[in-house]
């Protein structure tokens, strides 16, 4: 009997077959009633983010916040870290880019030590990345219904546009609907190292079936998302932070710098790449792509990691003119899905606001167009 590959261990890497890298359990939308008074008062104010921005008391809120005791932040659980990464991740970049105004060089101990303490047990860098935009900050306005955009709603937002709901939704329901595909990586992986072709062909299969459908999601950013919008509202939130003080935090020794939140640190297209084999190359731009993973969660850095380091689909399919049709067909639906995120960028970045860099500090343009022709290089 064959040994069981690492990426059918779903559990180990916080992967859903169902849900991918959206976690099974719906986020927390706030505290409960047992934790110290300073979270309850964070909720409060990541809830009325947008209005104190509007009405420019955000940062004076914010400075007067207080630390939650030390001793608190080891009795939460992995949900109420989560929660409290993403809302103080979201407070200190709203803090220190407030919109219309001057960039502060300091966060205060308020925000600062409970984004610290969260990021420190989590395994994540002190500042708000894709995972806390994205994968964590997200609530059903249906609990009886699936990840549709339609039926997604922010837990925390920038701005009191629909534009910001619509644009973390889109992104939720890619990933969510991707589960499938990430779950066929070991399915495929597995019947690669049995020598079964049936599971093989069965695990490209559905992994052909979800990024299908992952193509119409993005295709429907623009519905209620507009690039104007898009580029000078909430964009502006997610920029990098730049020497910046955390103050109450001896642990960040002076300022700091960190990269935005960005899409490029998402793990759903680096995690089907390792497993079908695309081979970006060693260059700088590719180097520096994945120094973006320090930002990804570990499981989920792990598990692309695992991926590259299974049997081979590429291999094995190379000489089956079935099971290369489907490998293919695979790839031929990350090509479309490149194209068409290609596509999108021009229209929210290039064209209203003339950016060829984005907000995790990569140079979009020249990534994309190298990820799209690597995958075509891919076919067999």
């Amino acid at each position: 009997m064959s040994t069981r590959v690492p990426t059918l261990d779903y559990a180990r890497f916080d992967v859903s077959p169902t849900r991918g890298f959206v976690p099974d359990t719906d986020p927390l939308r706030s505290f409960g009633a047992d934790v110290d008074d300073s979270l309850r008062t964070l909720d409060e104010v990541a809830d009325s983010l947008p209005q104190r921005l509007e009405n420019d008391t955000l940062r004076a809120t914010v400075r007067g916040l207080q630390a939650p005791p030390s001793d608190c932040f080891d009795d939460l659980s992995h949900e109420e870290l989560l929660r409290l990464y993403s809302l103080t991740g979201f407070l200190a970049n709203a803090y220190v880019h407030k919109l219309d105004g001057p960039s502060v060089d300091s966060i205060p101990s308020g925000v600062a030590i409970p984004l610290y303490e969260s990021t420190a047990r989590l395994g994540r860098t002190p500042v708000l990345s894709y995972d806390g935009y994205v994968l964590y900050n997200w609530a059903r306005l249906d609990d009886g219904r699936g990840l549709d955009p339609t039926n997604v709603d922010t837990l925390t937002k920038f701005v009191a546009l629909r534009d910001e709901q619509w644009f973390v939704a889109i992104h939720v329901a890619i990933e969510s609907t991707a589960g499938p595909a990430l779950g066929a990586v070991g399915e495929a992986q597995q019947g690669v190292r049995d020598g079964d072709d049936e599971r093989v062909a069965a695990a490209l299969d559905r992994m052909e079936g979800s990024l299908a459908t992952l193509e119409r999601i993005l295709g429907r950013m623009p519905e209620r998302n507009t690039p104007e919008n898009y580029g000078r509202t909430f964009r502006h939130y997610l920029k990098p932070l730049s020497e910046v003080e955390y103050e109450g935090v001896p642990e960040l020794d002076g300022p700091q710098s960190y990269r935005g939140a960005s899409g490029a640190q998402s793990s759903l297209l680096p995690a089907l790449d390792a497993a079908l084999g695309v081979d970006h190359g060693d260059n700088p731009l590719v180097s520096h792509l994945r120094t973006l993973r320090k930002d990804m969660p570990p499981s989920h850095r792990s598990f692309i990691e695992a991926a590259a380091d299974g049997p081979s689909i590429r291999d094995y399919v190379a000489d089956d003119e079935r099971l290369r049709a489907t490998y293919n067909d695979c790839l031929e639906r990350m090509v479309a899905f490149r194209d068409l995120h290609t596509d999108i960028v021009t229209q929210y970045l290039t064209v209203p606001l003339g950016e060829t860099t984005g907000t995790g500090g990569t140079p979009y343009g020249d990534y994309l167009e190298m990820f799209t022709q690597d995958t075509r290089k891919t076919l067999l």
